[in-house]
């Protein structure tokens, strides 16, 4: 972040840094906090060491609207490459004051700083992630961010604000990558998403870091009237992480859709608490997260549907599906339906399975070798999330490194 700030963000941030000296540590007894130890996501203890830069990572360039970079959570300039008029896309920093009436009324609105996690990143972000489309334009190109961390410092921040107003649409990728490093780099991130009446938004999260990484990403999204959201997570690296996306049908023929897909392997550890709340009456939402989990990894899949009441007509969906691979991985689902209001239709499902031996025995029948008959079955089982990426060229990078994790 620039070095002076508005007084009004400023404030904030002042706000944020009190509340978080006030807050209670996490002691990972807590009940959201028994499969991750907060520890693990440097949400408790000193500030972590700079393990020592470890180079830099390639990511490859596509054709994007816009795209910014973020090394260590320090932003460079944002590169404006065919943006249409009216469409602001800017380092969320520079922001608080160059665009002051559209960030004010809506950064920290969803995600604040009441909680220890979010009001650490509140107090500390450095750089982010800023985009803004007015009303019935639509952003064909997708904006791009990518958070890398070198391991010149021990713990970074990202931040994203995203406003997407009535009738418009847009694409926006956060991408959060590193090499390996030599020792832990806590990341932090925040994205907040607004999706207008009529509106419809497409939001990726690739998280691809390399070892020695440990990550915590909060997510929340809200959708007004007949308007559409996409959320989609894909999780393939990092030592340890965490992510918390939360949709928000707050008008009535909303439609919020969650998605994931994540691949863990070696000491990996993956949790994924993914919640839909439907605020208004005939909202639609449907969560659908698929894993497949090898070697001695173990992931976390909570998933909450919540109807208070007042939001008749709901249609509500939650699955969670995971294909462990070997003996000594290991997979836990939880799903839950928290239901205040009749006339709804909902239903959740969880299930780990293993590879079906039959399949297995059909694929190695006709001359497929073990490993590339394992692949198959693999792909095939992503297969249903990674179709729902609209991107076709993410969808063939995304469908390359779950084939580089199984090889």
């Amino acid at each position: 972040m620039a070095s002076a700030i508005p007084a009004w963000a400023q404030e904030v941030r002042d706000a944020a840094t009190r509340n978080l000296a006030s807050l209670p540590a996490l002691t990972g007894e807590e009940e959201a906090w028994r499969f991750t130890p907060p520890a693990d996501l440097a949400l408790t203890g000193a500030e972590p060491a700079a393990p020592g830069s470890a180079g830099t990572v390639t990511v490859e360039d596509g054709v994007r609207a816009a795209r910014l970079r973020l090394a260590d959570g320090v932003p460079s300039a944002p590169e404006l490459l065919d943006l249409p008029e009216g469409v602001i896309v800017a380092e969320l920093g520079a922001a608080l004051e160059a665009h002051e009436s559209l960030v004010r009324e809506k950064l920290y609105g969803l995600i604040g700083f009441a909680e220890r996690p979010e009001a650490m990143n509140a107090a500390h972000w450095d750089g982010g992630l800023f985009v803004y489309v007015p009303r019935g334009v639509r952003a064909t190109l997708p904006v791009e961010a990518i958070l890398t961390a070198s391991g010149a410092s021990g713990r970074i921040f990202g931040r994203t604000l995203i406003v997407v107003e009535e009738g418009a649409s847009a694409t926006v990728i956060d991408r959060y990558a590193s090499p390996e490093v030599s020792g832990p780099v806590q990341a932090s991130t925040v994205v907040e998403l607004y999706v207008g009446q009529g509106a419809e938004l497409e939001h990726i999260s690739v998280i691809d870091w390399g070892a020695g990484v440990r990550h915590h990403a909060m997510l929340r999204g809200r959708v007004e009237r007949d308007a559409k959201l996409r959320s989609v997570v894909v999780t393939l690296g990092g030592d340890v992480v965490r992510v918390e996306p939360t949709v928000v049908c707050a008008g009535p023929g909303s439609d919020a859709r969650a998605l994931g897909l994540y691949f863990a392997g070696g000491d990996q550890h993956f949790e994924h608490r993914v919640i839909a709340r439907h605020e208004a009456p005939q909202s639609y939402s449907n969560l659908l997260y698929k894993g497949a989990i090898q070697d001695h990894a173990h992931t976390v899949f909570f998933g909450n549907l919540i109807v208070p009441p007042g939001a008749p007509g709901t249609d509500a969906y939650q699955t969670n599906r995971n294909l462990v691979l070997n003996d000594g991985a290991r997979a836990d689902t939880i799903p839950f339906l928290e239901i205040e209001t009749a006339e709804v239709k909902c239903s959740h499902a969880g299930a780990v399975g293993r590879v079906d031996d039959e399949h297995l025995f059909y694929l190695q029948s006709r001359g497929v070798p073990t490993p590339e008959a394992k692949r198959l079955i693999v792909m095939g089982f992503l297969q249903e999330v990674l179709e729902m990426v609209s991107l076709e060229e993410l969808r063939t990078e995304l469908e390359a490194a779950v084939q580089e994790k199984l090889s």
